[in-house]
This record gives C-alpha cells, structure tokens and sequence, in this order.
C-alpha cells in the first residue's frame, strides 16, 4: 500500500477539483450550453456550478454523475486524469 505524505494529499485536494471543473467546463461548451443553462439541467444554482467549473469546491459523484448524464458524456470521461 502506498503511503501519502501530507504534501501529496493537499495536491491531490486541489488538483483533482481543478480537473473535474476542467472537463466540466469543456464538456459543456462543446455542447454549446451556459453555465446557467446545464445549471437549470441539473437542478443546481449557476453560482454552484461555476464554483465546481473553478475548482473551488468539489462536488460529490452523485452530483458529477448527475453532470455526465446531461452533457451525454461517460462518467469515466470526468476522472481520466494523470495524477
């Protein structure tokens, strides 16, 4: 078993949040939808959706699996990251 050290953890904590909102921001422009728009979708507020878009909070996979589903995108697509 791999051991973090405190240093790696906090990257992880901040890289992958900035990931997921990469590829959430991404997804949505490529179908051509706002922010508020895939908000409405989603039944979330635009404020909340541009705050997981920033990285500045990190949404639960519910609500990522939830994103997924409305922009037609595999829930895999969202974590294909290089850590």
């Amino acid at each position: 078993m791999v051991e973090l050290s405190d240093e790696q953890l906090e990257q992880l904590k901040t890289s992958i949040p900035k990931e997921v909102g990469n590829r959430v921001r991404f997804f949505r422009k490529k179908r051509g939808i706002t922010q508020t728009q895939l908000a409405q979708l989603v039944g979330k507020d635009r404020q909340y959706l541009y705050k997981i878009e920033k990285g500045v909070v990190t949404p639960n996979v519910v609500t990522i699996s939830i994103l997924a589903l409305t922009l037609e995108v595999p829930l895999k697509d969202f974590f294909d990251i290089e850590i």
